[in-house]
């Protein structure tokens, strides 16, 4: 099967997708700072249909980590169709 975004099972057996990726795959011209932040008025909880994820090894020339989301697919197919 031929996935359009990489989707991951965690403990819980919830699918969850990176938030960047989406982000990505949406072609959204904002910053994927800004864009999740306003996505999350739409009511998304944290803990409990995202969750935070600091990736400090991915920034080779330093600066600040890179944060990502991992949204459950409920999330994800909300924020498509916006």
């Amino acid at each position: 099967m031929n996935n359009l975004i990489k989707i991951e099972v965690n403990g819980n057996q919830e699918q969850l997708v990176s938030c960047r990726e989406l982000h990505e795959f949406l072609e959204i011209g904002t910053e994927y700072a800004k864009w999740f932040n306003r996505m999350c008025e739409y009511g998304f909880v944290e803990n409990i249909d995202f969750a935070v994820i600091v990736k400090n090894d991915e920034n080779p020339n330093g600066g600040r980590p890179q944060t990502d989301h991992a949204i459950k697919l409920d999330m994800a197919k909300e924020i498509a169709m916006i």
